[in-house]
């Protein structure tokens, strides 16, 4: 759910992920903070950057369906170190989908 949203935001921007990354978005594509959406929106016009107004629709919504996805999805497991996820499995009723 959340990858499939970077997926198609980077195909809308033809492959180039330095919006998503290093632009309004950059809390949340680049450092994986997904529960971050809410504040980037907040922020939004504040950290534009050079990018194109077409780029920052693309990001803009890339952030406003993140919102929608259910808070459980965006947070990282108890515990999580940051290195290992092999040592956190998702629980067994998500459906996972390698990308």
């Amino acid at each position: 759910m959340i990858a499939d949203i970077y997926e198609e935001a980077l195909e809308k921007l033809g492959g180039d992920d330095i919006p998503l990354k290093f632009g309004p978005a950059h809390i949340v594509w680049e450092d994986e903070n997904f529960d971050s959406a809410d504040w980037c929106l907040e922020h939004f016009d504040e950290h534009r950057g050079d990018y194109t107004e077409a780029d920052l629709v693309v990001v803009r919504d890339s952030l406003e369906r993140l919102v929608n996805v259910p808070d459980e999805l965006k947070m990282p497991p108890t515990g999580y170190d940051g290195e290992n996820p092999g040592l956190f499995p998702p629980p067994s009723d998500w459906e996972c989908v390698k990308v």
